[in-house]
């Protein structure tokens, strides 16, 4: 029998067929763009697609899920072995292209419809006859968002979600679509274009006037704030119409190609994934531009037109068939109670998967109710050694901005009226501070001072208004005045009026006093080395932009030579002689009979507003290493980018390391979309003797604009510092510092710190982020007669013993006592903690604890007993909890019998505690009763005992316990610690 005809269905509806067909192809062309969200018209379609096209999917499967045939054993079963198949081979194709990451139990990519339609298909036939389920089922879909237990195992989110338009299609009456396909009328087809009208102006509307749609939002995640419910609620309403419409506007003919694609679409589903990799690996994001979106319409009508196929589909059917019988062939010999035991496992699958949440919770809350381990969840940040202490102190330090642009507002609002004149001075005002402290300040000019008669900058960015920028002369002084010594011009902006405009700049920036790379009068100007010194270090500088605006790369490299140095795109047919005149650049540095100690390049490339770099900047930072560049300072991207160490090889064959600064963002730009407002100063450490770079540390800032002022650049830290300066700073404005404050340092440090860890620096070194010690205490000089501060000053070695608080597992690592260590330099402080630890914790633990023989031993322990209920790892009431501090005590003194020791009473803990297995009261009552027994107990020893939870508990009667804590009982890295340890210190017995 011939295969297409044995797999053809005379009886098939081609209504079904198009609106499948239609969904197939949005689908394929959104899973092309997927990895361009956010990206120029690739974002506006995906967010469009995403809106509607599976909710419409799960619609028409649901309709097509009312025979048996298509909820049968047979058919359930290929589904499941579809899923398995394809799955696992996404998966082992995800490793190898992309990211080590292997679960059997959480779908990749598309294949979480295939358990989706499983789930729905076992459950659909039970719940479709109760009374209100609809109702129900829409409630779950918006209720599951706050359930932060829910995850991607067995997507289970968008099941749920995602329910009711299978619901609603399997409700459906099919003798209505019938009646409608037979008489529809003008009438019918007015309402169905009206309805897509609707569905496609509010879907624009949100797209365009909102940031609703992310992608978190459309993979149905857990909600992080109300606006992703308020998102959630705007796509089921878009949804809702387009279904509506789609079912009103389908054709019933047999459209040959589209009812082909729609009788074919589930091979089309589980076969093209892989290829839109392909795609991915040919067309980088990083090298995006909007051509892509041709690319993948044609990908798309390539891949639908090859795997809708009849002859795919059918031999596709035909393996899936082989596979069945020889999976369930002996079975049916085996067991003749096969149709029972079927129905009582698939039910039993539907109860597990819909209880998933409530497993998941269980699990999390097992094994004593424990946090977790703060391994990877919450890293701890080590600190930085006294020896990298004074590396950075005993360096020269080069500090680097972005791009200083002006765009219209920004010149606009430095006129006063008053003076007549421009003002820029207070875009600098408070970065000028840390400009000025540094021993030399780079700088991108971007843009020309070609005069008020040229026109200053237009447009916004954005606006619909042809930009070309023009800068008022006195931004250059303003620039000089803030501490920048050096600017490239070798930007896309340089010629936005002109050679005679970029010869101005030049002049321009002599009278300020600033010294400049990038635009040139003459080829031997262009051809000269530009060497700068740093306190004794000599630097050579090369500079190099992508282009200028309104140029071709033909006119820079033939018809006028001399006014920049270009780069191309690695396709460019241009590539090979632009490459050879860059590494010619570093030729005439290196063949100089002076050499330069150290070379540095200013690159003028990348994609606007992403926050990683393109293959473009790769290629080329890869070269300019390759050539001898020891550091690369890289903008134009106007979005931070992370900082890179290399190490190569240098002439005499030692070890050579390289820093590359891809970006640090815009200085004060006054468009703050994508970003735009997070920003940074990066500082370069160079050794002074050795010549070589040491690390580098950046200063995150955020670009703020007052009401009555001019775009400035903010310095995070002193946002948070100075008194005066947060006057200016309104709550709701605050939520967007810590923003980019998250932002800039997971970008640049690939470490995300919150405000709570907030320093005036952040370091990284070749081997990782390091940070500052928590800030010492000022102690009172009530506090001096404290037995707990003499013990401290009269012991030279301290051991702070404990569970997460001490440990610092939930905030970087900053352990509760660290503002006592601080104030203590001289000491040797060590941590001997654990997270989740208990009594027993420690006792197991004791090698660890007596590693560091002490003096003094500062043990806060006992919460977790309280809080736990375990009894294999908990003390169960206040007199095994004095047994095991006891337990403890005798150990320590069995290694150090001289050892001194003070206990902190049990840490409180906050009603919202989810973690304690005691009602609230009854758990603060066994804290005081624990608490009470062991200074009863301390009094007996002669041990020192502070109960600081009476003035921290104080403290949170008066102000918001969020200013000190980062979740329910641990402080956070600033004021949190801060509090606890002066309250620990200033504990009167």
């Amino acid at each position: 029998m011939n295969l297409v005809n044995k797999y053809a269905n005379p009886g098939r509806s081609q209504y079904w067929d198009n609106l499948k067909g239609i969904l197939i192809i949005l689908v394929v062309l959104g899973h092309f763009l997927w990895e361009y969200w956010g990206l120029g018209y690739s974002d506006f379609i995906l967010k469009f697609i995403y809106l509607f096209h599976m909710p419409a999917f799960a619609y028409v499967s649901g309709f097509l899920s009312k025979s048996e045939n298509s909820r049968s054993k047979e058919k359930i079963i290929r589904l499941l072995l579809m899923y398995l198949i394809f799955n696992s081979t996404i998966m082992i194709l995800n490793n190898f292209l992309f990211e080590p990451y292997f679960t059997f139990i959480s779908p990749y990519y598309s294949y979480w419809f295939l358990i989706s339609l499983i789930i729905w298909r076992l459950s659909i036939k039970y719940l479709a006859n109760i009374k209100g389920m609809l109702i129900i089922l829409t409630a779950a879909a918006f209720l599951i968002g706050f359930w932060s237990d829910v995850t991607n195992v067995f997507a289970i989110s968008r099941t749920i979600v995602f329910y009711p338009f299978f619901f609603i299609g399997y409700t459906q009456n099919p003798e209505k679509i019938t009646a409608l396909l037979s008489n529809r009328k003008i009438s019918d087809y007015i309402k169905g274009i009206l309805l897509f009208i609707i569905a496609t102006g509010l879907s624009f509307f949100i797209i365009e006037m909102t940031d609703l749609l992310t992608q978190s939002n459309m993979v149905m995640d857990t909600y992080t704030s109300v606006m992703d419910f308020i998102a959630r609620f705007v796509f089921f309403d878009v949804s809702l119409f387009m279904i509506a419409s789609l079912t009103i506007l389908a054709g019933n003919r047999l459209i040959p190609l589209l009812s082909r694609l729609g009788k074919n679409s589930l091979a089309i589903y589980v076969l093209h994934r892989p290829i839109t990799f392909i795609f991915v690996l040919l067309f980088p994001k990083e090298a995006y531009s909007d051509s892509i979106v041709i690319y993948a319409l044609l990908a798309t009508a390539i891949t639908v037109l090859l795997l809708g196929l009849d002859i795919v589909s059918v031999n596709l059917n035909l393996i899936f068939d082989r596979i069945y019988v020889l999976l369930t062939s002996g079975i049916e010999v085996i067991n003749p109670k096969r149709k029972r035991l079927w129905g009582i496992i698939a039910s039993l699958s539907v109860v597990l998967f819909l209880a998933q949440p409530i497993i998941i919770t269980l699990v999390n809350n097992k094994n004593g109710g424990k946090e977790g381990s703060g391994s990877s969840e919450f890293p701890i940040h080590r600190t930085l050694t006294s020896e990298q202490e004074e590396t950075i102190e005993n360096s020269v330090s080069l500090a680097f901005v972005g791009d200083l642009i002006l765009l219209q507002g920004q010149v606009e609002n430095a006129y006063d009226e008053v003076s007549m004149k421009y003002d820029f001075d207070p875009m600098f005002e408070y970065a000028k501070k840390y400009l000025d402290e540094a021993d030399y300040a780079i700088g991108i000019f971007e843009g020309p001072t070609a005069g008020a008669e040229a026109g200053y900058s237009t447009s916004n960015y954005d606006d619909g208004i042809p930009m070309a920028l023009n800068f008022p002369d006195s931004f250059a002084k303003a620039v000089k005045d803030s501490g920048i010594d050096f600017v490239s011009t070798a930007n896309n902006h340089l010629l936005d009026k002109g050679i005679d405009g970029a010869y101005r700049t030049q002049r321009i920036l002599e009278e300020a006093g600033l010294s400049y790379i990038g635009s040139y009068r003459t080829p031997e100007e262009k051809n000269a080395v530009k060497i700068v010194e740093i306190d004794g270090i000599r630097i050579a500088v090369l500079a190099y932009t992508f282009n200028s605006n309104g140029y071709t790369d033909k006119y820079f490299l033939e018809e006028n030579t001399s006014i920049t140095s270009i780069l191309v795109d690695p396709k460019s047919r241009f590539f090979s002689k632009v490459k050879k005149s860059v590494l010619e650049d570093f030729q005439r540095i290196k063949a100089l009979q002076n050499p330069p100690d150290l070379i540095a390049v200013i690159p003028h490339m990348g994609t606007q507003f992403i926050h990683e770099t393109d293959s473009y900047q790769n290629t080329w930072n890869n070269i300019f290493v390759d050539a001898g560049a020891d550091i690369i300072l890289g903008d134009h991207s106007h979005a931070v980018q992370p900082i890179e160490y290399r190490t190569s090889e240098s002439a005499d064959g030692s070890e050579k390391k390289s820093i590359i600064v891809n970006c640090p963002g815009n200085f004060a730009n006054s468009y703050t979309e994508f970003n735009g407002d997070a920003t940074s100063i990066v500082e370069i450490y160079i050794d002074k003797i050795e010549k070589s770079i040491n690390g580098a540390s950046i200063i995150p800032m955020y670009t703020q604009s007052p009401s009555n002022g001019n775009y400035r650049a903010l310095p995070i830290y002193s946002i948070l510092k100075d008194d005066e300066l947060q006057k200016e700073i309104s709550i709701l404005e605050m939520k967007r510092v810590s923003e980019v404050q998250n932002l800039v340092t997971s970008v640049m440090l690939g470490v995300e710190l919150t405000l709570d860890q907030a320093q005036e620096r952040y370091y990284l070194f070749p081997d990782g982020y390091a940070r500052n010690m928590a800030s010492p205490l000022s102690i009172e000089a009530s506090n001096q007669d404290s037995p707990i501060l003499k013990a401290l000053v009269e012991s030279d070695r301290i051991t702070f013993v404990g569970d997460s608080i001490t440990n610092g597992s939930r905030n970087g690592g900053y352990g509760w006592f660290e503002p006592i260590a601080a104030s203590f330099p001289a000491k040797e402080i060590f941590n001997a903690s654990w997270d989740s630890a208990t009594t027993k914790t420690l006792i197991e633990n004791l090698a660890k604890i007596t590693e560091h023989p002490s003096d003094l031993y500062v043990i806060a322990i006992g919460t977790n007993d309280v809080r736990y209920r375990d009894k294999r790892t908990c003390a169960m009431d206040p007199e095994s909890y004095v047994n095991n501090i006891d337990a403890l005590v005798s150990k320590i003194r069995e290694r150090n019998e001289d050892a001194r020791f003070i206990f902190v009473s049990p840490w409180l803990a906050l009603a919202n505690d989810p973690f304690t297995k005691l009602p609230v009261d009854e758990r603060d009552q066994l804290l005081e009763a624990y608490g009470k027994a062991l200074k009863s107990y301390c009094d007996q020893k002669g041990f020192i005992y502070s109960n600081p939870n009476i003035e921290i508990s104080g403290v949170f009667g008066r102000k918001s316990e969020s200013d000190y804590l980062v979740d329910h009982i641990h402080p956070n890295a600033s004021a949190g610690i801060t509090l606890y340890s002066e309250a620990f210190i200033s504990y009167i017995p």
